[in-house]
């Protein structure tokens, strides 16, 4: 019994919310003006170019070696890596393309620290052309956009592991090889 009372209750209160809506206003049309028609000879398209680069890509390029071979090779081949240059310490933002091909092509720096730290930092971003895996999308290779940070100088690894990992891949990264 008291169910069906505590039933009868919100039934009886939904009911009511949903007669207590307030109608809407009628609508006035004098102060609107009729406007022309859009010509073709007005309208503007715009069109983006496709330049075969992704932003959503379904498998990312891949560096040989993955990012530990990313590390190991920037390292051995960065030429101002020694702590204690006269140069200042921080990261080099350089942006680039891997292509369908796996070459970096367009290398920029996006964000500069030093003018030679800026230029060691496009070179050991063009060493690593033709050592990417190219992206890919629907199954076909595409361009894919990139931005690569580079410490100066470059850090070492700290755990022992890691180390151990290190100095295993230091050794299969040349800057003459390919």
């Amino acid at each position: 019994m008291h169910r069906f009372a505590l039933f009868a209750r919100v039934l009886l209160i939904l009911g009511h919310g949903a007669t207590a809506q307030v109608a809407p206003a009628a609508f006035d049309t004098t102060d609107f003006h009729q406007l022309a028609p859009l010509t073709t000879a007005t309208r503007t398209h715009y069109q983006v170019p496709y330049r075969g680069t992704g932003i959503y890509i379904e498998q990312m390029p891949t560096f040989e070696g993955g990012i530990e071979g990313l590390l190991c090779f920037l390292h051995q081949n960065n030429q101002l890596s020694q702590p204690g240059n006269e140069y200042p310490s921080g990261k080099v933002f350089v942006g680039f393309i891997v292509d369908t091909a796996g070459h970096v092509q367009g290398a920029q720096i996006l964000k500069g620290l030093h003018p030679a730290l800026d230029a060691e930092a496009l070179r050991l971003v063009n060493l690593l052309s033709g050592r990417f895996t190219p992206g890919r999308q629907n199954k076909r290779p595409v361009a894919v956009p990139f931005t690569l940070p580079i410490q100066f100088p470059a850090t070492m690894p700290t755990g022992r592991k890691q180390l151990k990992r290190f100095k295993r891949c230091a050794s299969s990264f040349t800057a003459n090889t390919r």
